[in-house]
């Protein structure tokens, strides 16, 4: 009943302008290189002062939804993951553009969206508070098992040689560290470089690692690689609806990826995607065709990138306790409006919360919509010769990496990153470990150093957590912690 008045609440003709405006703004943000949802919100969110706070926070939930499925974009059509939930799209979805498929792997793109999108909010409807309590359970131990979890299962998407996954996500690590440590305060590994104080900044090491890296190989290959793609045939959806219900295998586990990857504060879709594409890939019975232009690739990441944001909502809205940069910005909009988020938001605003609960059903039918609308539109972008394409990317490959912290230091940044993804990619390393180490490397310093310290140094009250032992391999111990 309260979701239906949530739903009568929405329906007025100001709302849903905002919400139509406000998807439509982050859909064109998420899929600029460079740009992201949390670029769009750091910008809108000074708009929404005046605002009725139901308009305000469902205008910024609403850029959210598009800001995260916008980067499907340029991941299929360029091979450059618009933001870093789309990283897992890149692999499947960008082949099958190679190919004349465009229009396919952008509509099963969006529809996957969609259907993400819609269970992360149907949980977060009925099962959102329940959830939550769980995930206050996890502490230090937890985060720890489940961040190295993460880290192990994305390294393990390199074909046919896992040690170079491992390679390649250690590299990550290692850039990770550059910097000043969160904890101790100290400087590590700048070696004077003032620049480097702050360390490395996600948008100009993604940008480079992925586009650059990728125009610096196609130039190598000659005129010959950058001619015009071939034509892409768009028919309806894109996906019959008999391989959408075939897919259903693929979206449900990458949908509850996605959603209790978003519950978990700090690593959210940059990871979702990717361990969801994982786990479809090591559970299908074709694993060798993934990366070359499957469409079950694309939803395994697109389903779990969308769920994430249900389960981000959930620990904002039930605990106060943003989920990424993103939801950050959506609880500065609670807080510009005296609102605050928690517990008894339930019971003091239980109005307020399940209109911005239809907000988030209605941005995900937006957001579907406008991309099927836009479908032929994105595809047209394959007719673009190279040679025309290409420069118009490189200029917002700049444009990006310099948006990111407004330094000229973070070009220089994107193009060492273009060269080493490019070195990385000539010998057969994957890329994507190396991402996902580097953005999840300081949560696992953070949890094993607390951890340890909780411990006294001690290993096995690490390891023996019950809730950390879900996601420890069977033979975690040896002889010498049984002996501690």
């Amino acid at each position: 009943m309260q979701l239906i008045q949530g739903f009568i609440t929405i329906f007025h003709p100001t709302t849903l302008f905002l919400i139509i405006g406000g998807v439509i703004g982050g859909i064109v943000f998420g899929a600029i290189p460079g740009l992201s949802a949390f670029t769009a919100l750091a910008l809108f969110l000074p708009i929404t002062f005046g605002m009725e706070p139901v308009n305000g926070i469902a205008f910024l939930i609403s850029i959210y939804v598009g800001g995260l499925s916008g980067g499907l974009i340029s991941a299929v059509l360029l091979g450059i993951p618009g933001t870093p939930s789309s990283i897992a799209t890149c692999f499947d979805g960008y082949p099958m553009a190679q190919k004349g498929e465009a229009g396919k792997a952008l509509g099963t793109a969006i529809v996957f969206s969609f259907v993400g999108g819609i269970f992360g909010a149907l949980v977060l409807i009925y099962l959102g508070p329940v959830i939550a309590g769980v995930a206050l359970k996890f502490g230090p131990y937890e985060y720890f098992a489940v961040i190295l979890f993460a880290l192990t299962t994305v390294s393990g998407l390199s074909a046919g040689n896992i040690n170079k996954g491992l390679l390649s996500c250690l590299f990550g690590i290692m850039m990770s560290f550059v910097g000043i440590d969160r904890l101790s305060s100290y400087t590590r590994y700048t070696f004077g470089i003032d620049q480097l104080s702050g360390g490395f900044n996600l948008v100009p090491l993604l940008i480079g690692t992925f586009a650059v890296s990728q125009i610096i190989e196609t130039a190598a290959k000659g005129p010959s690689a950058i001619q015009k793609a071939p034509s892409a045939k768009i028919k309806g959806f894109g996906i019959s609806l008999k391989e959408f219900m075939g897919q259903m295998k693929n979206a449900i586990p990458a949908a509850i990826i996605g959603l209790a990857i978003g519950i978990l504060p700090g690593i959210g879709g940059n990871a979702s995607n990717l361990m969801a594409y994982a786990f479809c890939k090591k559970r299908s019975k074709y694993p060798e065709k993934f990366g070359t232009g499957v469409i079950d690739g694309i939803v395994a990441s697109e389903t779990a990138n969308n769920a994430t944001i249900g389960g981000a909502l959930i620990v904002l809205l039930t605990l106060g306790i943003p989920g990424d940069n993103a939801t950050s910005m959506v609880l500065a909009g609670f807080q510009i409006h005296s609102i605050t988020p928690g517990p008894l938001l339930f019971k003091t605003s239980g109005a307020l919360v399940y209109a911005l609960l239809a907000a988030f059903i209605i941005a995900n039918i937006v957001m579907m919509v406008s991309e099927l609308i836009g479908l032929p539109l994105f595809a047209k972008v394959l007719s673009i010769p190279g040679s025309y394409l290409l420069p118009v990317v490189i200029a917002f490959c700049f444009v990006g990496s310099f948006s990111a912290n407004n330094r000229i230091f973070d070009i220089l940044v994107m193009v060492i990153f273009g060269l080493i993804g490019y070195v990385l990619k000539r010998h057969k390393f994957p890329l994507a470990p190396m991402v996902v180490g580097f953005i999840l490397a300081p949560l696992l310093e953070e949890n094993v150093r607390r951890s340890l310290m909780r411990t006294e140094g001690r290993l096995l009250p690490i390891l023996s957590s019950p809730i950390a032992l879900v996601f420890y391999p069977d033979d975690h111990y040896d002889h010498t912690f049984r002996q501690e």
